[in-house]
């Protein structure tokens, strides 16, 4: 379903729940841990305020998902009448795939425009009033390495050689992870110039701009795509038989959001940018490298029967790929169960790496400590209801992310705590080694994905506090 298809859907839910006194809003796309869903806001006027109610989501096959509560609705009226300020409208929807606000008083485009001129200015006073408006600007992952570029360089404009040389290694994660890496290369020669040679010799972006090039060489055969390593021999024979080996220019499309999901691809050479859909322009989230595997809905379900989640378009000139008609690879499968298998687990990361880079916590993190979080999956599981997941004196051996369903903390007094869809569970006691009281157990039948508490806490030490404090947000 699409953005422009689903108001009638929601119109139909909302008269049925609450009458004709509730309005629609502005209608998006959300990003969950369980993948894509439709959002709405919902605005009431009360004594002459347009005040907004919360929130409605649909998933993508128009069934209802989420609503706010009728408490929230007589809280709004009651506040219009007490004059209680409104609770802001970014609370309710900081998943929605558009720019966050960061300032009440500037828009990132208004913001653009001032420091313009005072870069313009260039006075000692123009330029540190423009280094505090640059953070209102990494909202957006299309540009957030140019950004950081700029801080740096006004750093060194300032002579702040340590603060610039920092914000230099932020601005080569961003760039690597959209595979740009002329302008790690443009980086590493200004460093250079500042630093020396031999300094740069064992510098990060250094090892960044290595790690980028080696992630960019071609792929020669099935067998080197790490996915399908181990697979019988057989089996990537006939995957190579079926394929289609496929050449684009640089900015084509071959795989458009929402559409029916009826290919899949492995990139041999190039890099695809992944871009998601928002409220205004869409956003480009990451790109994926030579030997990534993409497009699994075509083949996780009958082909053509659900939309694709992301658009994919090629961003190096030339992307060369291997294309498959999904029933090809659903004839495999059944054949070879343990392409299924491969094939489930890519679906599952790439559905949280998604996730991670629109939350509204997450998505600020550093592109290689979010990495590094994926790397701290152990799997994804589907549990019972009443199975306990982390023990009463327990320090929490694993930390779960909820999926779907439902998890109760039953404290040793006073009610059960739900956690629902998205929350982190045991992410704080977990980071600290501190021993749970009470217990978690699943309410309903819940999937989970289930991190390494161990791997959690040695990513938190070898971090910067700011990360540390990010992460405890989570719990």
């Amino acid at each position: 379903m699409k953005s422009s298809d689903a108001v009638p859907f929601f119109l139909k839910h909302l008269q049925s729940l609450y009458g004709s006194f509730l309005e629609l809003g502005e209608i998006g796309v959300l990003r969950r841990s369980g993948g894509r869903r439709l959002g709405a806001k919902i605005y009431i006027t009360v004594a002459g305020k347009r005040l907004c109610v919360g929130l409605m989501e649909l998933s993508m096959t128009g069934e209802l998902v989420e609503v706010f509560d009728r408490d929230r609705v007589i809280d709004c009226i009651r506040d219009a009448f007490t004059e209680k300020s409104a609770e802001p409208v970014e609370d309710f929807f900081l998943d929605f795939d558009d720019e966050a606000t960061t300032s009440a008083d500037l828009t990132p485009q208004q913001a653009r425009e001032k420091l313009d001129g005072l870069l313009q200015t260039g006075t000692p006073e123009a330029l540190a009033e423009a280094r505090n408006l640059y953070p209102l600007l990494l909202s957006n992952p299309d540009t957030r390495g140019a950004v950081l570029h700029e801080m740096a360089l006004l750093e060194l404009a300032l002579k702040n050689t340590e603060a610039a040389e920092a914000l230099f290694i932020d601005a080569v994660k961003e760039y690597a992870n959209l595979a740009q890496v002329e302008l790690i290369e443009r980086v590493s020669d200004r460093l250079t110039k500042l630093l020396g040679a031999e300094a740069m010799a064992k510098h990060e972006v250094t090892r960044v701009l290595h790690r980028t090039q080696e992630k960019l060489r071609p792929i020669k055969a099935l067998s080197d795509v790490s996915i399908f390593k181990g697979l019988p021999f057989g089996l990537l024979t006939e995957m190579e038989f079926e394929a289609e080996d496929l050449t684009l220019p640089k900015g084509e499309i071959i795989i458009a959001e929402g559409e029916p999901a009826t290919r899949c691809l492995i990139i041999r050479s190039g890099t695809l940018d992944v871009v998601l859909q928002g409220f205004d322009s869409p956003r480009t989230v990451r790109s994926c490298f030579p030997g990534e595997f993409l497009g699994e809905n075509a083949v996780l379900h009958p082909p053509g029967t659900v939309p694709t989640t992301a658009s994919l378009r090629a961003s190096r000139e030339p992307t060369r790929l291997w294309k498959w008609q999904g029933q090809n690879l659903v004839t495999l499968m059944a054949r070879y169960p343990e392409l299924e298998i491969r094939i489930r687990t890519a679906k599952e990361i790439h559905q949280l790496d998604s996730f991670f880079s629109m939350h509204e916590t997450l998505q600020f993190l550093d592109v290689t400590v979010r990495d590094a979080m994926l790397d701290c999956l152990y799997t994804v599981d589907t549990v019972e209801p009443g199975r306990v997941l982390i023990e009463n004196e327990e320090v929490p051996e694993f930390v779960f992310l909820v999926i779907k369903g439902r998890v109760l903390w039953h404290p040793l007094s006073g009610e059960p705590v739900p956690f629902g869809v998205d929350a982190f569970v045991g992410m704080r006691d977990a980071l600290h080694e501190i021993a749970i009281e009470g217990e978690y157990r699943a309410a309903e039948t819940s999937m989970l994905a289930v991190f390494d508490s161990e791997k959690l806490r040695a990513l938190a030490v070898a971090s910067d506090p700011a990360v540390v404090a990010i992460l405890e947000r989570l719990h």
